[in-house]
């Protein structure tokens, strides 16, 4: 599929702290990427980053000439004296108004625009978020946490939103169960793994799968790093009978393998 966003050597820190380091990502048309990764990683940030409210520290990310991103944070709040029709209708041409506003009304459940979106439920006030995103027909749309807040009918209705969507999205989520009815891919956030980021084209079931594969991999790696590493301590502890070309090389190689095996 055509290429939609991408990012490259993304580097971002949270004050002292750094979050990822060199991360590359790319989506394309119709990719349903599941986001996941332990606290602290960074996931929010990186949507921040994807969606340009903030910047990263360093590296880049380029977007399709003329796609449109939508982009619903964790945190919902609007205005107190919009109604929900008026904040669907921001922004908006009078056309679009008329023709796309009581669509997505009708989309997201509501039956009355006139309410005022302040005294909205935490529930209802995320559906309203993200039938403002739709509005603006996206070509992508990031979304944080959606299912904060949400019933269990809410829920059913977004996994049916996102399944049956022309967009790409990219969700990051804790509720593993919406995941696996929604992601067509799933990807994890994490400093452990080599760019800080493993993916896998599959939903969430299959990412389990694979993560087991890649860890036990890595654990037959360590283990064999580990006796060579052995190995060779044994040999420096003897001591080189000579200060040869080939000692200097072996002394080397052993504090590669000790500098591998630590990392």
């Amino acid at each position: 599929m055509p290429l939609l966003l991408s990012c490259q050597s993304l580097t971002a820190s949270f004050g002292a702290h750094q979050l990822f380091e060199d991360l590359s990502l790319s989506i394309s048309d119709g990719d349903r990427l599941g986001l996941i990764g332990p606290n602290g990683s960074g996931k929010s940030t990186l949507l921040d980053v994807l969606a340009g409210v903030r910047p990263a520290d360093s590296g880049g990310v380029a977007m399709r000439k003329g796609a449109r991103l939508g982009y619903v944070a964790q945190d919902v709040a609007f205005p107190p004296e919009e109604s929900v029709g008026q904040v669907l209708e921001r922004g908006l041409s009078e056309a679009d108004k008329l023709k796309l506003v009581p669509q997505a009304l009708g989309q997201a459940g509501f039956e009355n625009g006139e309410a005022l979106a302040s005294s909205l439920s935490g529930g209802w006030k995320r559906r309203l978020a993200i039938a403002r995103e739709l509005v603006r027909q996206p070509d992508i749309l990031l979304l944080d946490e959606p299912t904060n807040h949400l019933d269990l009918e809410g829920i059913l209705w977004l996994e049916r939103l996102l399944r049956a969507a022309p967009f790409a999205s990219v969700v990051v989520s804790h509720d593993r169960y919406f995941l696996e009815n929604t992601a067509t891919e799933m990807a994890e956030l994490a400093r452990l793994y080599p760019g800080g980021l493993f993916r896998v084209k599959g939903n969430y079931s299959e990412f389990l799968a694979r993560k087991e594969e890649f860890i036990n991999a890595q654990a037959r790696q360590q283990q064999s790093l580990a006796t060579q590493v052995r190995r060779e301590l044994e040999w420096l502890r003897r001591g080189p009978k000579a200060r040869t070309t080939k000692s200097k090389a072996r002394i080397d190689a052993a504090g590669r393998l000790i500098g591998e095996l630590a990392e």
